[in-house]
C-alpha cells in the first residue's frame, strides 16, 4: 500500500486515501489487503496481518479481510497462494538471470518447481525463527501462484507433473505505480487470464501472454 520512504503526516495521509480507495471497492467484491515490504507490519516472513483499525471505513465492510505474507486461501474451489514479492525479489539477487520483465516470472516458478515459497529465507531473506515445520514450504500444489510488486505483469501456466490437464497459472503482478493494470483470472479455468490496464488497452492470455483455449481445469463453476 505504501511507497518506500513514507514517514509521519504523509503515511497517514496515504492510509486514509487507501481507506477511501477499498471501502468503494469492497461495496462490489470482497477485498483482501496484504502486507508489503513498507507496511505497517513487522519487516520479517511470514508477516502479519495489518490492523483493520488503520481503515476506519474499510473495517466496517463486510467483505474486508486483512491477510497476511504470504497467504493461502480458497475461492469457491480454487486454490490461491501467495506473497508480496519479497521473496522473488530477494531470489534475483542471489542467482544469475535475464534481466527483464520475465526475470521475477522465472523465479517465481523455480519457487514453483523447488516447492518453496522462499528458498532464500533465512540467509539472505529476513524471516522468523521456526522450530520443526518450515512455513514456507508448498504442501499442496495450488491452482494460482502469485507474487506481487513487481515492474511489469506476467504470468504462465506452469504443468503438472503429473498426467492430464492439471497446473498451476503463475503469476507476478505488478506494482500499480510502475505499471496501471490489473491481472483478472477465471475461477472456473485459472488458464484464462486477462490484464487489463487503464489506459484502455485491454490483453487476454493464459501462459506467456498467449492464449490457450479448449483445455479445462476441474474447478467450480466462477468468475473473478
Amino acid at each position: 500500500l505504501l511507497a518506500a520512504g513514507l514517514t509521519g503526516v504523509d503515511v497517514r495521509a496515504t492510509l486514509c486515501g487507501v481507506d477511501e480507495v477499498f471501502a468503494e471497492l469492497a461495496e462490489l467484491v470482497s477485498v483482501d489487503i496484504m502486507p508489503g515490504r513498507d507496511d505497517p507490519s513487522n519487516l520479517s516472513l511470514p508477516q502479519m496481518p495489518m490492523h483493520p483499525g488503520l481503515f476506519r471505513r474499510l473495517r466496517g465492510c463486510g467483505g474486508f479481510t486483512s491477510v497476511g505474507n504470504p497467504a493461502q486461501f480458497n475461492l469457491d474451489g480454487l486454490q490461491v497462494l501467495g506473497h508480496s514479492g519479497q521473496p522473488v525479489d530477494d531470489l534475483l539477487r542471489c542467482v544469475r538471470l535475464p534481466s527483464d520483465d520475465k526475470a521475477p516470472l522465472e523465479a517465481l516458478c523455480t519457487c514453483l518447481d523447488g516447492l518453496h515459497l522462499a528458498p532464500t529465507a533465512p540467509d539472505t531473506l529476513v524471516s522468523q525463527t521456526f522450530q520443526g515445520a518450515d512455513p514456507f514450504i508448498i504442501d499442496d500444489v495450488p491452482h494460482v501462484l502469485f507474487s506481487g510488486g513487481h515492474g511489469r505483469a506476467s504470468f504462465r501456466w506452469h504443468r503438472s507433473s503429473d498426467p492430464g490437464p492439471g497446473g498451476t497459472q503463475c503469476i507476478c503482478v505488478p506494482a500499480f505505480h510502475r505499471q496501471q493494470a490489473i491481472v483478472l483470472v477465471s475461477l472456473c479455468n485459472p488458464r484464462e487470464v486477462t490484464l487489463e490496464t487503464f489506459d484502455g488497452v485491454e490483453t487476454a492470455a493464459a501462459g506467456d501472454n498467449q492464449t490457450l483455449a479448449g483445455q479445462p481445469v476441474d474447478v467450480p463453476s466462477a468468475q473473478l
